[in-house]
Protein backbone atom coordinates (compact mmCIF):
# COMPACT_ATOMS: atom_id res chain seq x y z
CA UNK A 1 0.00 0.00 0.00
CA UNK A 2 1.24 3.77 -1.05
CA UNK A 3 -0.25 6.65 1.14
CA UNK A 4 0.45 9.94 -1.37
CA UNK A 5 -0.64 13.43 -0.78
CA UNK A 6 -2.24 14.18 -4.59
CA UNK A 7 -2.03 18.23 -3.02
CA UNK A 8 0.30 20.11 -1.43
CA UNK A 9 1.83 23.49 -1.85
CA UNK A 10 5.12 23.80 -1.49
CA UNK A 11 6.23 26.79 0.22
CA UNK A 12 10.00 26.55 2.07
CA UNK A 13 9.73 29.62 3.72
CA UNK A 14 6.52 27.55 5.66
CA UNK A 15 7.98 23.52 5.50
CA UNK A 16 11.24 22.99 4.25
CA UNK A 17 11.35 19.95 2.13
CA UNK A 18 13.95 17.55 4.92
CA UNK A 19 11.03 19.31 7.31
CA UNK A 20 8.52 17.88 5.17
CA UNK A 21 9.93 14.88 4.48
CA UNK A 22 9.86 14.21 8.35
CA UNK A 23 6.39 14.89 8.59
CA UNK A 24 5.89 12.46 5.78
CA UNK A 25 7.85 9.63 7.71
CA UNK A 26 6.02 10.59 10.71
CA UNK A 27 2.22 10.09 9.38
CA UNK A 28 3.43 7.56 7.08
CA UNK A 29 3.06 9.33 4.14
CA UNK A 30 4.86 8.07 0.75
CA UNK A 31 5.01 10.09 -1.54
CA UNK A 32 3.34 14.23 -2.02
CA UNK A 33 2.27 15.64 -5.63
CA UNK A 34 3.70 19.31 -5.03
CA UNK A 35 1.70 22.30 -6.77
CA UNK A 36 4.10 25.56 -6.48
CA UNK A 37 2.59 28.36 -4.07
CA UNK A 38 0.38 31.00 -5.17
CA UNK A 39 0.00 33.16 -2.17
CA UNK A 40 1.69 33.63 1.64
CA UNK A 41 0.89 31.63 4.38
CA UNK A 42 -2.74 31.96 5.07
CA UNK A 43 -3.81 33.37 8.77
CA UNK A 44 -6.91 31.41 10.52
CA UNK A 45 -8.81 34.42 10.64
CA UNK A 46 -12.24 34.55 12.62
CA UNK A 47 -13.50 34.12 9.21
CA UNK A 48 -11.80 31.14 8.14
CA UNK A 49 -12.38 29.49 11.72
CA UNK A 50 -16.41 30.36 11.91
CA UNK A 51 -17.28 31.44 8.56
CA UNK A 52 -16.03 28.16 6.54
CA UNK A 53 -17.89 25.83 8.62
CA UNK A 54 -21.02 28.05 7.50
CA UNK A 55 -19.41 28.16 3.30
CA UNK A 56 -19.50 24.38 3.85
CA UNK A 57 -23.22 23.93 5.45
CA UNK A 58 -24.53 25.92 2.36
CA UNK A 59 -23.28 24.86 -0.32
CA UNK A 60 -23.20 21.22 0.59
CA UNK A 61 -27.09 21.73 1.71
CA UNK A 62 -30.37 22.20 0.03
CA UNK A 63 -31.12 25.55 1.12
CA UNK A 64 -31.32 27.68 -2.03
CA UNK A 65 -31.46 31.07 -0.75
CA UNK A 66 -28.36 30.39 1.89
CA UNK A 67 -26.67 28.32 -1.15
CA UNK A 68 -26.94 31.28 -3.26
CA UNK A 69 -25.82 34.22 -0.48
CA UNK A 70 -23.03 31.89 0.07
CA UNK A 71 -21.97 31.60 -3.21
CA UNK A 72 -21.64 34.98 -3.59
CA UNK A 73 -19.51 35.55 -0.74
CA UNK A 74 -17.33 32.48 -2.16
CA UNK A 75 -16.86 34.68 -5.30
CA UNK A 76 -16.10 37.91 -3.37
CA UNK A 77 -12.92 36.65 -2.17
CA UNK A 78 -11.50 37.38 -5.51
CA UNK A 79 -10.64 40.76 -5.44
CA UNK A 80 -10.23 42.75 -8.81
CA UNK A 81 -6.69 43.75 -8.74
CA UNK A 82 -5.12 40.39 -8.04
CA UNK A 83 -5.96 39.61 -4.22
CA UNK A 84 -7.70 37.82 -2.53
CA UNK A 85 -9.59 38.76 0.76
CA UNK A 86 -10.08 35.64 3.57
CA UNK A 87 -11.41 37.66 5.82
CA UNK A 88 -9.58 41.06 6.61
CA UNK A 89 -6.69 39.87 5.44
CA UNK A 90 -5.63 40.21 1.57
CA UNK A 91 -3.10 38.28 -0.17
CA UNK A 92 -1.97 39.10 -3.17
CA UNK A 93 -2.22 36.05 -5.61
CA UNK A 94 0.69 34.91 -7.56
CA UNK A 95 0.08 35.34 -11.60
CA UNK A 96 2.59 32.39 -12.42
CA UNK A 97 3.30 30.34 -9.59
CA UNK A 98 6.89 29.14 -9.55
CA UNK A 99 6.97 25.86 -11.06
CA UNK A 100 10.75 25.75 -11.01
CA UNK A 101 10.96 25.31 -7.40
CA UNK A 102 8.89 21.67 -8.12
CA UNK A 103 11.33 20.71 -10.47
CA UNK A 104 13.98 21.44 -7.75
CA UNK A 105 12.47 19.93 -5.36
CA UNK A 106 11.97 16.54 -7.88
CA UNK A 107 15.39 16.73 -8.60
CA UNK A 108 16.31 16.51 -4.79
CA UNK A 109 13.74 13.91 -3.71
CA UNK A 110 12.69 11.64 -6.68
CA UNK A 111 11.75 9.14 -4.98
CA UNK A 112 9.18 11.41 -2.55
CA UNK A 113 8.02 13.79 -4.67
CA UNK A 114 5.95 14.36 -7.92
CA UNK A 115 4.92 17.48 -9.64
CA UNK A 116 1.67 19.70 -11.23
CA UNK A 117 2.27 21.85 -13.38
CA UNK A 118 1.10 25.41 -12.55
CA UNK A 119 -0.67 27.35 -15.41
CA UNK A 120 -2.38 30.54 -15.84
CA UNK A 121 -3.66 30.99 -19.01
CA UNK A 122 -5.09 34.63 -18.30
CA UNK A 123 -1.37 35.44 -17.10
CA UNK A 124 1.83 36.80 -19.22
CA UNK A 125 3.47 32.79 -19.61
CA UNK A 126 2.00 31.08 -22.53
CA UNK A 127 0.73 27.82 -20.61
CA UNK A 128 1.86 25.36 -23.76
CA UNK A 129 5.27 25.94 -23.72
CA UNK A 130 5.21 25.97 -20.25
CA UNK A 131 3.97 22.75 -20.46
CA UNK A 132 6.46 21.41 -22.53
CA UNK A 133 9.41 22.68 -20.55
CA UNK A 134 7.98 21.11 -17.52
CA UNK A 135 6.90 17.75 -18.98
CA UNK A 136 10.31 16.91 -19.93
CA UNK A 137 11.24 16.35 -16.32
CA UNK A 138 10.74 12.93 -14.75
CA UNK A 139 7.91 13.19 -12.25
CA UNK A 140 5.82 15.98 -13.43
CA UNK A 141 1.86 14.36 -13.54
CA UNK A 142 0.26 16.91 -14.83
CA UNK A 143 -1.19 20.21 -14.91
CA UNK A 144 -2.62 22.46 -11.66
CA UNK A 145 -4.70 25.37 -12.59
CA UNK A 146 -7.24 28.00 -10.38
CA UNK A 147 -9.77 29.68 -12.46
CA UNK A 148 -10.75 30.75 -8.86
CA UNK A 149 -8.02 32.51 -7.61
CA UNK A 150 -6.73 33.34 -11.10
CA UNK A 151 -9.95 34.01 -12.19
CA UNK A 152 -10.83 33.39 -15.78
CA UNK A 153 -13.27 31.09 -17.71
CA UNK A 154 -12.55 27.52 -17.49
CA UNK A 155 -13.18 27.14 -21.78
CA UNK A 156 -9.15 29.10 -21.03
CA UNK A 157 -7.84 25.58 -20.34
CA UNK A 158 -8.76 23.95 -23.44
CA UNK A 159 -5.54 24.00 -25.20
CA UNK A 160 -3.89 22.79 -22.20
CA UNK A 161 -6.29 20.01 -21.90
CA UNK A 162 -5.85 18.98 -25.47
CA UNK A 163 -1.81 18.78 -24.72
CA UNK A 164 -2.27 16.62 -21.36
CA UNK A 165 -4.45 14.36 -23.16
CA UNK A 166 -2.59 14.08 -25.87
CA UNK A 167 0.41 13.21 -23.84
CA UNK A 168 -1.32 11.39 -21.28
CA UNK A 169 -1.24 14.07 -18.29
CA UNK A 170 -4.32 14.66 -15.61
CA UNK A 171 -5.72 17.84 -14.87
CA UNK A 172 -6.29 19.19 -11.25
CA UNK A 173 -8.45 22.15 -11.10
CA UNK A 174 -9.82 24.37 -8.61
CA UNK A 175 -13.02 25.61 -9.48
CA UNK A 176 -14.78 29.09 -9.26
CA UNK A 177 -18.42 30.49 -10.20
CA UNK A 178 -20.34 30.46 -13.09
CA UNK A 179 -18.34 29.76 -16.24
CA UNK A 180 -15.01 29.66 -14.08
CA UNK A 181 -16.91 26.78 -12.53
CA UNK A 182 -18.04 25.05 -15.65
CA UNK A 183 -17.20 21.45 -14.44
CA UNK A 184 -18.63 19.64 -17.63
CA UNK A 185 -16.72 22.07 -20.16
CA UNK A 186 -13.51 19.53 -20.55
CA UNK A 187 -14.60 16.03 -19.76
CA UNK A 188 -16.92 16.68 -22.51
CA UNK A 189 -14.50 17.70 -25.17
CA UNK A 190 -11.29 15.75 -24.31
CA UNK A 191 -12.87 12.01 -23.26
CA UNK A 192 -9.56 10.50 -22.66
CA UNK A 193 -8.97 13.38 -19.78
CA UNK A 194 -8.43 12.41 -16.38
CA UNK A 195 -9.78 15.71 -14.49
CA UNK A 196 -9.42 15.90 -10.80
CA UNK A 197 -11.53 18.69 -9.20
CA UNK A 198 -9.94 20.06 -5.83
CA UNK A 199 -11.77 20.19 -2.47
CA UNK A 200 -14.62 17.95 -3.51
CA UNK A 201 -15.54 19.94 -6.60
CA UNK A 202 -16.09 23.03 -4.42
CA UNK A 203 -18.37 25.51 -5.24
CA UNK A 204 -20.88 22.71 -6.54
CA UNK A 205 -20.09 19.74 -4.12
CA UNK A 206 -23.53 17.91 -5.35
CA UNK A 207 -23.42 18.74 -8.69
CA UNK A 208 -19.81 17.62 -9.24
CA UNK A 209 -19.53 14.78 -7.41
CA UNK A 210 -22.74 12.84 -8.89
CA UNK A 211 -21.11 13.84 -12.18
CA UNK A 212 -18.19 12.23 -11.06
CA UNK A 213 -19.99 9.08 -10.09
CA UNK A 214 -21.59 8.92 -13.56
CA UNK A 215 -18.51 10.43 -15.58
CA UNK A 216 -15.37 8.56 -16.79
CA UNK A 217 -12.10 10.26 -15.68
CA UNK A 218 -13.49 12.41 -13.71
CA UNK A 219 -12.56 12.27 -9.90
CA UNK A 220 -12.31 14.69 -6.84
CA UNK A 221 -9.98 14.86 -4.29
CA UNK A 222 -10.79 15.37 -0.48
CA UNK A 223 -8.12 18.20 0.24
CA UNK A 224 -7.87 20.55 3.09
CA UNK A 225 -10.37 22.73 4.97
CA UNK A 226 -12.63 22.98 2.05
CA UNK A 227 -13.83 19.37 2.57
CA UNK A 228 -14.96 18.23 6.45
CA UNK A 229 -16.25 15.24 7.05
CA UNK A 230 -19.99 15.41 5.87
CA UNK A 231 -18.85 16.64 2.69
CA UNK A 232 -16.07 14.06 2.82
CA UNK A 233 -19.07 11.38 2.93
CA UNK A 234 -21.24 13.32 0.68
CA UNK A 235 -17.86 12.55 -2.00
CA UNK A 236 -18.07 9.26 -0.69
CA UNK A 237 -21.59 8.82 -1.50
CA UNK A 238 -22.14 10.42 -4.74
CA UNK A 239 -18.58 9.77 -6.49
CA UNK A 240 -17.31 6.55 -5.22
CA UNK A 241 -14.26 5.73 -2.99
CA UNK A 242 -13.02 4.72 -6.51
CA UNK A 243 -13.36 8.60 -7.43
CA UNK A 244 -11.70 10.25 -4.38
CA UNK A 245 -8.65 11.65 -3.49
CA UNK A 246 -6.49 11.78 -0.09
CA UNK A 247 -5.06 15.68 -0.61
CA UNK A 248 -4.43 18.29 2.39
CA UNK A 249 -3.64 21.61 0.52
CA UNK A 250 -0.99 22.11 2.94
CA UNK A 251 1.06 23.64 4.44
CA UNK A 252 -1.82 26.03 5.22
CA UNK A 253 -2.71 26.14 8.92
CA UNK A 254 -1.71 23.03 10.11
CA UNK A 255 2.14 23.57 10.69
CA UNK A 256 4.48 24.05 13.30
CA UNK A 257 8.71 24.25 14.01
CA UNK A 258 9.04 23.33 10.16
CA UNK A 259 6.72 20.12 10.23
CA UNK A 260 2.99 19.73 8.49
CA UNK A 261 0.94 17.79 10.68
CA UNK A 262 -1.39 15.50 9.05
CA UNK A 263 -3.05 14.03 12.06
CA UNK A 264 -6.20 15.77 11.16
CA UNK A 265 -6.25 15.08 7.38
CA UNK A 266 -5.94 11.39 7.94
CA UNK A 267 -8.20 11.11 11.05
CA UNK A 268 -11.28 12.80 8.60
CA UNK A 269 -10.40 9.77 6.50
CA UNK A 270 -10.15 7.43 9.27
CA UNK A 271 -13.89 8.68 10.34
CA UNK A 272 -15.51 7.72 6.94
CA UNK A 273 -15.18 4.02 8.46
CA UNK A 274 -14.14 3.07 4.60
CA UNK A 275 -13.31 -1.16 4.02
CA UNK A 276 -9.97 -1.81 3.68
CA UNK A 277 -9.97 -1.87 0.12
CA UNK A 278 -11.79 1.49 0.04
CA UNK A 279 -9.37 2.99 2.04
CA UNK A 280 -6.32 1.85 -0.08
CA UNK A 281 -7.96 3.50 -2.99
CA UNK A 282 -8.60 6.86 -1.45
CA UNK A 283 -5.32 7.12 0.35
CA UNK A 284 -3.30 6.18 -3.04
CA UNK A 285 -4.45 3.53 -5.19
CA UNK A 286 -6.54 5.58 -7.26
CA UNK A 287 -3.74 8.28 -7.49
CA UNK A 288 -1.27 5.46 -9.31
CA UNK A 289 -4.20 4.31 -11.76
CA UNK A 290 -4.78 7.76 -12.70
CA UNK A 291 -0.94 9.19 -13.18
CA UNK A 292 -0.17 5.26 -13.89
CA UNK A 293 2.57 4.67 -11.33
CA UNK A 294 4.23 1.69 -11.21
Amino acid sequence: MTDIDCHYHIDESIVSLPGLIASMDAAGIDKIALIAGMNDDLAETTIVRYGLPLLLKALSGRSRLFRMAMLKMYENVVKGDGTVDTGGIRYEVKVQPRNDEVLSALDRYPDRFLGWVFVNPAGPLDPVPELERCFQHQGMIGVKAHPYWHDYEVSLLRDVAALCQERDKSMLIHLGTDKKGDFKELPESFSRLNVIYAHAGVPYYNEVCEYSGEKENVYVDLAGGYVDLKVAGMAIRKAGAHKCLFGTDGPYFHHENDRFDYRRHIEKINDLNLSDHDRERVMGGNFKEITGMD
